[in-house]
């Protein structure tokens, strides 16, 4: 059995279905039986080969690669799907199963066979690529698999290396036309080419990922998402005045700017997981204020974390309340707050406070710590007490979910004024740690919450 290449660039396939096929990437499959003859060439309608194209695409994105492959000894017809099949995931599961049994020196060259003969015998366009590369790869293989890409209408490309390595990004990136959506992996970027600039991104995602010198992806960008990386610094060039941002996350990324958001006047979506580590200070009244003046951004998650960077609500509410809102923000989502402590549930109230058009709150509470350091009734009763409820102008909350209930007074004194507090409330959904393995102690909570007094005559409490 052999694999080889015709003058039109197929790959014609060699053997019989009893030895097995290797298909364009020098893999062999696995033989088929009789049996299984009969089931997809039987006398019956093959529905799967009548499918559309499209449907028939997303099916084999589900499989992994390998599979993918296997599917040429079917039939004729699905002899070329593999050779237009227009998503190629050359990922860690690719790697490991082409490499496992090859001796250590003879694996770099093998990669670089089976990509260089992947790219060479595809014969339709690729949409999205993702490459898996390891320190044996050279650059001038990953250069070389580029330029055969931008011909090839590239849309998506995914880069993950298996140590972070300072590496250019192929000029051949930049005179992609097509190129939409850019996600790396563990990269050190290093600076752009000056004749290289992007025309056509418009997402952009980098994990653990540090940045060394000024670099953009263009204004056209619209979505950028940053985790675990470093130097972000050198990102501020993104976020001029004439910036087209719709959507950005930063996590645990040092360091963050909180200048940059003034620029962003189209910004729809912000998440942000910030520590004093990683940003600088920020007053919560100024937050407000700064998010009140992006006319667009209606969705907002933060991370409990981000709280220590904010200082605590001024001391006179009221009046900063009359003065000081987001108006624009209707979705609100606080993840991995820690409702143990009279801090963080101060600024939580202030924040509330400041979306009066509010309509969707998400709170997710920090398992490892519902538990702990839980006050006495009497203490939550007087600290629950002493916050002006009365005026948080929820008037437009409709529903809430609440995440990692347990025993927690504070989480439930939380939901009892939530409940007091909002005419257009529907429902409250509370979801339950699966940490708390007492029934009877749930049952106790589930009776407590249905008791709770409401101002909306259609709020709901669900106990999941």
């Amino acid at each position: 059995m052999e694999c080889q290449k015709n003058t039109s660039s197929k790959v014609s396939l060699t053997g019989d279905f009893k030895g097995g096929l290797m298909d364009c990437r020098g893999i062999v499959a696995e033989p088929v039986s009789k049996r299984q003859l009969v089931y997809f060439r039987g006398s019956g309608e093959d529905k799967i080969s009548n499918l559309p194209r499209e449907l028939i695409d997303r099916i084999l994105l589900c499989l992994p690669t390998h599979d993918v492959a296997r599917t040429s000894v079917l039939s004729r017809f699905w002899r070329n799907i593999w050779c237009t099949f227009p998503f190629l995931v050359l990922d860690t599961r690719f790697y490991s199963e082409l490499t496992s049994k090859k001796e250590i020196g003879t694996i770099a060259s093998e990669f670089k066979k089976v990509v260089n003969m992947i790219l060479s015998s595809h014969t339709g366009p690729i949409l999205y690529f993702h490459l898996y590369i390891t320190p044996v790869i050279r650059y001038c293989s990953i250069q070389l698999w580029i330029d055969q890409l931008s011909d090839k209408g590239l849309r998506s490309l995914d880069f993950s290396f298996k140590k972070r390595e300072t590496v250019r990004l192929p000029l051949a990136l930049f005179v992609c036309p097509e190129l939409t959506r850019l996600r790396l992996f563990n990269w050190a970027l290093a600076p752009f080419f000056k004749s290289g600039s992007f025309t056509s991104l418009t997402k952009v995602e980098l994990f653990d990922t540090s940045i060394t010198h000024d670099m953009t992806f263009g204004k056209q960008l619209k979505t950028l998402y940053l985790r675990r990386c470093s130097g972000i610094e050198h990102l501020a060039p993104q976020f001029r005045k004439d910036n087209n941002l719709r959507s950005v996350y930063f996590e645990m990324s040092t360091k963050f700017e909180w200048q940059w958001l003034q620029h962003t006047r189209k910004l729809g979506y912000l998440g942000l997981v910030l520590t004093p580590a990683n940003s600088k200070m920020m007053k919560v009244h100024d937050l407000i204020k700064l998010l009140g003046e992006i006319p667009t951004l209606s969705y907002l998650v933060l991370y409990g974390p981000t709280l220590k960077v904010l200082g605590p609500p001024p001391s006179d509410v009221t009046s900063m309340m009359h003065t000081t809102k987001a108006e624009n923000v209707r979705s609100f989502s606080l993840v991995f707050l820690k409702l143990c402590k009279l801090c963080p549930i101060s600024k939580v109230v202030y924040l509330m406070r400041s979306f009066p058009n509010l309509q969707d709150l998400c709170i997710a509470l920090a398992l490892d710590q519902v538990k702990s350091l839980s006050p006495t009734e009497l203490e939550t009763e007087d600290y629950a007490g002493s916050l002006d409820w009365k005026d948080m102008f929820l008037d437009q909350l409709q529903t809430v979910k609440i995440r990692g209930v347990v025993d927690s007074s504070y989480a439930l004194y939380f939901i009892k004024h939530l409940l007091a507090s909002c005419p257009s409330l529907k429902v409250i959904s509370v979801f339950c740690s699966t940490k708390s393995s007492d029934p009877k102690e749930n049952l106790r909570i589930k009776q407590e919450l249905q008791q709770f007094p409401r101002l909306s005559l259609d709020a709901e409490v669900i106990w999941c």
